[in-house]
């Protein structure tokens, strides 16, 4: 494998760990009390500003604009940054910006700032991700799995089975990967979550710092509410998981060559 081989597979290499660690903190954030939503403005979370707006329910508003301005202010932050380093160190800049504010999340944030805050702040690591973490090999990936990544998917599935073009198998390919990542993501945090939801009802590695604020659930919607009381689990498991996922890809950065992001 030649030098550029190599730097090409590290870039494909951390941008499908961005697509992994999204999938985790947007399960991450779904399931806490403060949050209660994925933190990647996709339409689904962009028409709760219309609904929200429209039924009075201005708390949750605020989230959805701390959201929306946060992605914006991550992308503009890597229109300005893109190119201020060379090489690794770029990498490393880039990679630092997207997972410190995620893993500022659950460590401390969660705690002290209001929703809209963490909303915008993981807005904008989102915001940065996408702007920094596109290439896997020759293909442009949406790293937050929106419906664009699934219709791609589609297309390069006909492409390559129905009109029988055996280029476009290999991109059919990667999208599934891309899309399955984004779902492992998930799962992983699941997994966590069980074994932190064990921890916290036995006792053994339970510190009130740490406990996540799912214990009580309450959002308004559309002329009727829910509510749910859990019980309050560990997060320690989750957050190491994080961090390590997080940390994995500072040793992928490609060196000594300049490779397109």
């Amino acid at each position: 494998m030649t030098t550029e081989d190599k730097a090409t597979f590290k870039v494909s290499f951390i941008t499908a760990a961005s697509i992994f660690i999204l999938g985790y903190i947007n399960a991450f954030a779904l399931n806490t009390h403060d949050l209660g939503s994925m933190i990647t403005p996709q339409s689904g979370n962009i028409i709760w500003l219309g609904i929200n707006a429209a039924s009075g329910y201005w708390s949750f508003f605020a989230n959805d604009l701390g959201l929306f301005f946060g992605f914006i202010g991550g992308v503009i932050f890597v229109l300005f940054t893109k190119n201020i380093f060379k090489n690794t160190l770029q990498f490393f800049f880039n990679w630092t910006m997207f997972v410190l504010p995620v893993m500022l999340y659950p460590l401390i944030m969660q705690y002290v700032v209001p929703s809209y805050i963490s909303f915008f702040v993981l807005g904008f690591a989102s915001g940065v991700a996408l702007g920094n973490f596109r290439r896997i090999y020759h293909l442009e990936i949406n790293n937050a799995m929106a419906t664009g990544n699934v219709r791609f998917l589609g297309i390069h599935f006909a492409g390559a089975f129905l009109r029988k073009n055996k280029k476009e198998l290999a991109d059919f390919w990667i999208f599934l990967l891309c899309v399955f990542l984004f779902a492992f993501g998930a799962f992983f945090y699941t997994i966590f979550a069980q074994f932190d939801y064990n921890l916290g009802l036995d006792g053994r590695g339970y510190i009130i710092g740490l406990g996540d604020h799912s214990f009580r659930a309450f959002r308004q919607t559309l002329g009727f509410s829910e509510y749910r009381i859990d019980v309050i689990s560990s997060n320690i498991v989750r957050v190491v998981g994080l961090i390590v996922f997080c940390t994995i890809p500072y040793f992928f950065f490609p060196k000594n060559t300049v490779t397109e992001q």
